[in-house]
């Protein structure tokens, strides 16, 4: 005797084997054909629930990515401020260490030990260093010279914290993007379980038209080109 159980599963599309671009493509047409044969606008609350659910996942997919996005765009502002101040002290070291000939405070307050504290900076010391730079030029900006910017050593530590909180922020927008979608994702599958059997139930025994509304290669893995073998 044939089981009916598989008809009432709870959701026929809850399997991570179906990637997210593919279930994007199955739901948006599943939408369409929906909307362009929908007799007596029986399934209205149908493609409004579709919508709105395919809208909240995708719409947190990409809230996903551009975290992701500005993480990266940040991280690169906060190592290149960090490349920035190695490569200006490297620059400014011999002039330092000149004024420092009549004024030995002048280095000792750049390079208490000596530069390479610097070259090997970590985001563990990163802000000691920075702010020590920082306050060091501004101090001895008038015995070091007009031809020493102390402006650019503030410019750096500005760019390095303003690099820093946008990873952070990159980060967290990214975790709650992803932990929404995943609610997301579950809540459109459901529906479009619920989609196959209110069509099934509109056209009883027409499988042909019924199965129309559902283009599940969709929701397959591509072939493998021809000559090459499946990973």
């Amino acid at each position: 005797m044939l089981n009916p159980t598989p008809y009432f599963d709870a959701d026929y599309f809850a399997t991570k084997d179906v990637t997210l671009p593919r279930l994007q493509k199955f739901a948006l047409d599943v939408i369409q054909r929906l909307t362009l044969d929908n007799p007596g606008q029986a399934f209205d609350d149908l493609i409004k629930d579709l919508t709105a659910y395919y809208e909240a996942l995708f719409g947190s997919v990409t809230a996903a990515d551009a975290g992701i996005s500005q993480r990266r765009t940040s991280a690169q502002q906060m190592w290149g401020a960090l490349a920035d101040i190695q490569h200006q002290l490297e620059e400014d070291e011999a002039l330092i260490d000149y004024k420092s000939k009549k004024n030995p405070a002048i280095r000792l307050a750049f390079f208490p030990t000596n530069r390479t504290e610097y070259v090997d900076a970590t985001l563990l010391t990163a802000d000691k260093l920075f702010e020590r730079a920082q306050n060091a030029a501004s101090t001895h900006a008038k015995a070091l010279g007009a031809e020493f910017d102390a402006g650019l050593y503030a410019g750096f530590y500005t760019a390095f914290k303003a690099g820093r909180d946008g990873t952070g922020a990159g980060d967290e927008q990214s975790a709650k993007a992803r932990a929404a979608a995943q609610h997301h994702r579950a809540d459109l599958t459901a529906r479009l379980t619920d989609a196959v059997k209110l069509v099934a139930a509109a056209f009883l025994r027409d499988e042909v038209r019924a199965a129309a509304y559902f283009r599940v290669g969709l929701l397959q893995a591509p072939a493998p080109a021809k000559g090459t073998q499946a990973a």
